[in-house]
């Protein structure tokens, strides 16, 4: 739906195809922290449409030339059936797509990538956690609709930016963003939080990008520490407890 049959943009989709171009962008930088030595295993959490899961199969398969399963999950019943009826049209292989929760998707071999565009407020929580549970090597994430922290901070906590509505829902968006990378740190990942694209095409526009640390020193064990007291520094500032990530 992006493209018109002669392969040009559709203007109403041309925000659309700079955020999956983009995304792709990133995915290239990290292929080097995926496993070489066998096929690779992706999932992306909260596909929606998959606009990103087809262009993801496409990059893998077609350009960088490598093996690869992806599987995108999904809440909704519709799209997934949709996303289905095209893998069997145009014959696609290892590609599937599955219907339910993260949380209960049970892979049969190691997942080495979770990708996730725009899950809703505590879904990217959980795309970000069971990644971790699975050791991926490579995390990538760019966050929506950041609700849970907005509802907890006390109007009392950093007046002046808790007292005006627009101001405190970006400053906890930013907060939120900001722990779910040290967090990620605090478990083994070597994390950076980065602009997705210009915010003239989407404001979500920030990305988490995180890949494993291979390696342990007692340097990476003291940043390991910080990380996970400088979360909890921050919630008492903000005077909230643990967040979804960090329970």
């Amino acid at each position: 739906g992006i493209m018109s049959r002669d392969g040009s943009v559709r203007a109403a989709h041309s925000r659309k195809f700079r955020q999956i171009n983009r995304f792709l962008e990133f995915i290239h930088d990290i292929v080097d922290a995926l496993p070489s030595d066998r096929p690779l295993r992706i999932v992306d959490f909260g596909c929606g449409k998959s606009y990103l899961t087809f262009a993801t199969h496409y990059l893998f398969s077609s350009i960088l030339k490598r093996e690869c399963h992806i599987v995108g999950l999904d809440r909704r019943t519709d799209v997934i059936e949709t996303c289905r009826k095209i893998v069997t049209s145009l014959s696609m292989p290892n590609l599937e797509f599955r219907i339910g929760d993260i949380a209960g998707f049970l892979p049969q071999d190691p997942v080495d990538l979770m990708i996730s565009l725009h899950a809703c407020d505590t879904a990217t929580d959980d795309a970000i956690a069971q990644a971790i549970q699975w050791n991926c090597s490579a995390i990538l994430a760019v966050p929506c609709c950041q609700h849970e922290l907005n509802g907890r901070i006390a109007d009392s906590a950093l007046v002046p930016i808790t007292t005006y509505g627009i101001t405190k829902d970006r400053f906890a968006a930013i907060a939120t963003d900001t722990m779910r990378a040290s967090l990620l740190t605090a478990c083994g990942y070597q994390t950076q939080v980065m602009e997705f694209i210009d915010i003239e095409h989407t404001p979500k526009n920030l990305l988490i990008r995180a890949t494993r640390r291979t390696t342990d020193s007692s340097g990476e064990t003291t940043a390991i520490r910080k990380a996970l007291a400088d979360v909890q520094h921050l919630r008492a500032q903000l005077q909230v407890g643990p967040l979804t990530l960090e329970r």
